[in-house]
């Protein structure tokens, strides 16, 4: 069965109610595999309508409230003893950080939220799952 040798799952996360579920399922199959959980926040360094390029302060910022969403996922694994978490953040395209990290990674498992925060961005390029379903050279579990 696809889950009997998962040691690494990696669950891309944005704070959306779809990413909360992907990583709430992700834990799940962690304890019941004895796998550890990487979550990943990738820092969009593109945008879609603007060539304004993101000062130090704005992305320092952004760093900042990365840090505090992965903070509560990691609290949220240690209030049901689960302490298999390891969070890190990314900086670049989420769509192909998410794919590369999946691929280059040592990883058995992506599960992710179907979509996320970027609603205009996903209807003029299409989502983060939808790419890393398409490029991911592991199983992806899409979760809505």
């Amino acid at each position: 069965m696809i889950l009997d040798n998962i040691q690494r799952i990696l669950v891309p996360v944005d704070d959306s109610e779809n990413s909360k579920a992907a990583f709430r399922d992700a834990v799940e199959i962690a304890m019941r595999s004895n796998a550890t959980v990487d979550v990943l926040s990738v820092i969009a360094d593109d945008y879609v309508f603007s060539d304004l390029r993101v000062s130090e302060t704005d992305i320092n910022e952004m760093k900042k409230r990365t840090l505090e969403t992965l903070k509560k996922y990691e609290d949220y694994g240690k209030a049901r003893n689960f302490n298999n978490i390891r969070t890190f953040t990314s900086f670049g395209n989420p769509r192909r950080e998410v794919a590369k990290i999946a691929n280059e990674g040592d990883y058995q498992l992506v599960v992710i939220g179907a979509t996320g925060k970027g609603a205009v961005t996903r209807a003029l390029v299409g989502s983060v799952a939808e790419y890393t379903v398409r490029l991911a050279k592991i199983p992806v579990l899409v979760v809505k």
